[in-house]
This record gives structure tokens, sequence and C-alpha cells, in this order.
């Protein structure tokens, strides 16, 4: 009867051991859940900035080959004192800019 009993504990202790072993993988099983739940979210959010930011730039450089193009008229129809003042403008906004930067730091 020893053996028997024996043999009894010896299950309930495995079985034991399985549920609280069994628990532990459930728990892990939800962590990693949420954390890719949390992953998903991130991810779509991040591909709608960049998707915004797409379309930001695309703009963006609608813009500047306006302004080039229209250069390009102002080059060709030969204003060289309109093309003289926008360069000095330039420069002087350059280095305007060289002036604030190099005294920040």
């Amino acid at each position: 009867m020893s053996r028997s009993n024996a043999s009894l504990r010896s299950e309930e202790l495995f079985e034991a051991e399985n549920n609280r072993l069994l628990e532990s993988v459930r728990a892990k099983a939800s962590m990693m859940k949420s954390v890719s739940l949390d992953m998903n979210r991130e991810v779509k959010s991040q591909n709608m900035q960049l998707g915004d930011m797409g379309g930001d730039f695309d703009g963006a450089g609608g813009l500047l080959g306006s302004t080039m193009n229209r250069l390009n008229t102002m080059v060709q129809t030969g204003n060289t004192r309109f093309m003289c003042y926008i360069i000095a403008f330039i420069l002087v906004v350059f280095f305007l800019i060289y002036y604030l930067a190099s005294n920040r730091s």
C-alpha cells in the first residue's frame, strides 16, 4: 500500500508542478500578446506619420519646382539687376544664419 500511496503522492506533485508551469506559460503568452499588440499600434502610427511626411515632401518639392521655373524664366528674360538683388539677399540671409548659429554655440 505504501507503494501505491507514494505513487499517488508523486502523481499529485507532478500535476501540481505541471499546473504551476502551465500558469507560467499562460502569463508569458499573455504578456507577449500585449507587447505584440502595442508594437502593432506603434507601427500603424509611424506608418501614418510617414505617409503624412511623404505628402508634405511632395508639396515642398512642387513648391521648389515652381520656384526654380520662375528663376529660370527670370534668368532667360535677362533681368540682371533683379537677379543681383536676389543673390545679395540670399547671401545676407545665409551669413545672418551663420552668424546666429556660431554665436549660439
